[in-house]
């Protein structure tokens, strides 16, 4: 596997299809949501060129598969901006491979949600060192993705000092609209605190938590496939005896279970975006949680 991954290195290069532009700073994102993050933070800066990894991937990004165009992205890397927190499993052993690849890790003092089993409980996350059972789908809450946008700012002024006046700038603008909409969220979608719901997987717990939900369960089960006929069973007299009527699935889920449930028991499904894949809009990250709040509150008020 190394020996492949160095041949990568060595004779394929590019950021795209085209090939960039020799005298530009080239920043790989790992993928979508730090892609729109770091978009927002060089904006203007025509020096810099922004490339994202996992560019097709709309599923959970655990079960990316490393291919040949991203060893021929980090090839031309300048910087690595990943989202940290265990979420880049599928990259490490690659860029750790990369000579002299600075590394901007945009999790860095994120509080994290534990993973095992249905245990919430938080720890500080610093520096590079990932507890891999924490819950790493940090960009779902706004509050984390602002944290996440000063520390990539922060890695990036390290790296090129020579942009810091305008990545502060961009930063500050891009943080008063994250305010904005956090404010937004907040004031138009009353949710019912403690209002109970069951998502496709556990990648809404910081989303949950922003808003006083609780996640009673999750469609997916632990090995990531269907559930099991008991396991559905389980789910059925739990949304039952819980009164629970929304289920929450995602774009790319084609599975049976959701519909199963919901026909058994009388309840809807909706469909929430894990901000995973879209366009290169600066202002797309915004557009999908309003939507995705909006999803939420129309399912539990």
């Amino acid at each position: 596997m190394a020996i492949v991954l160095v041949f990568l290195l060595v004779f394929l290069s590019g950021c795209n299809e085209s090939a960039v532009k020799e005298d530009k700073d080239v920043v790989v994102t790992s993928f979508y949501p730090v892609y729109i993050f770091t978009l927002n933070l060089v904006e203007g800066i025509d020096d810099i060129e922004v490339c994202r990894m996992a560019e097709n991937n709309t599923g959970c990004l655990h079960d990316y598969t490393l291919t040949a165009k991203d060893a021929k992205i980090l090839n031309d890397a300048d910087a690595l901006v990943i989202n940290g927190a265990g979420m880049e499993l599928f990259v490490e052993d690659l860029y750790k491979t990369v000579e002299n690849l600075p590394v901007v890790d945009s999790s860095i003092d994120i509080e994290l949600i534990c993973n095992e089993g249905h245990d919430h409980q938080e720890e500080a996350h610093e520096g590079h060192d990932h507890d891999h059972s924490a819950n790493s789908h940090i960009w779902l809450s706004v509050e984390n993705a602002k944290m996440q946008v000063l520390n990539i700012k922060d890695g990036l002024v390290k790296i090129f000092p020579q942009y810091k006046e305008q990545l502060s700038s961009n930063c500050e603008k891009y943080l008063q609209r994250l305010d904005g909409l956090d404010k937004q969220l907040k004031e138009v979608y009353h949710i019912p605190q403690g209002a109970e719901v069951v998502t496709f997987h556990r990648a809404y717990d910081y989303m949950a938590r922003d808003m006083g939900l609780v996640i009673a369960d999750c469609i997916e089960s632990d090995d990531g496939n269907e559930p099991s006929p008991k396991k559905l069973a389980h789910l059925c007299d739990e949304m039952r005896e819980q009164n629970i009527k929304a289920l929450f699935t995602e774009p790319d889920y084609s599975g049976s279970a959701a519909d199963i449930v919901a026909s058994e028991i009388g309840a809807e499904v909706y469909v929430l975006n894990p901000v995973l894949n879209g366009e290169a809009k600066l202002t797309a990250y915004e557009e999908i949680m309003l939507e995705n709040y909006r999803i939420i509150y129309e399912a539990v008020r």
